[in-house]
């Protein structure tokens, strides 16, 4: 899985178009979300296969940022406090969260400053 961030036109039916070009091409969302930044829309959407994605946005005009290996990981939902946890954890060893967000199968998508450490910091809670 891949962790796609694409920079979408703040308009009616960007999301639209966005979602109909990666459908059309077979390609299927997993979780995500779009968000306003500085009146500017960031997409990170969960995607099994990021460059091709990517191609296929790209020719279509849409600005991809980046393609990145997120983290992916499963709290355990009875159990309040858990993202606190897993954000300690962390934190605890000097690893910055840049992205998160839920896929489908609610588990928990992190895209990070960086991998390796987050890996091994986070391994209670590998899927």
């Amino acid at each position: 899985m891949h962790d796609i961030h694409i920079i979408l036109k703040n308009s009616p039916g960007e999301l639209a178009s966005f979602g109909k070009v990666l459908g059309s091409n077979g390609i299927g969302l997993e979780g995500g979300g779009v968000f306003m930044v500085n009146n500017q829309s960031h997409a990170h959407f969960l995607v099994e296969d990021g460059e091709k994605a990517k191609n296929v946005l790209t020719e279509h005009g849409f600005e991809v940022k980046s393609v990145a290996l997120p983290l992916i990981r499963k709290l355990k939902q009875e159990q309040p406090g858990e993202l606190g946890a897993i954000a300690k954890a962390l934190s605890d060893n000097g690893v910055n969260i840049i992205v998160q967000y839920s896929d489908h199968d609610n588990r928990l998508i992190l895209v990070t400053d960086n991998a390796i450490l987050a890996e091994k910091a986070t391994i209670e809670w590998a899927v």
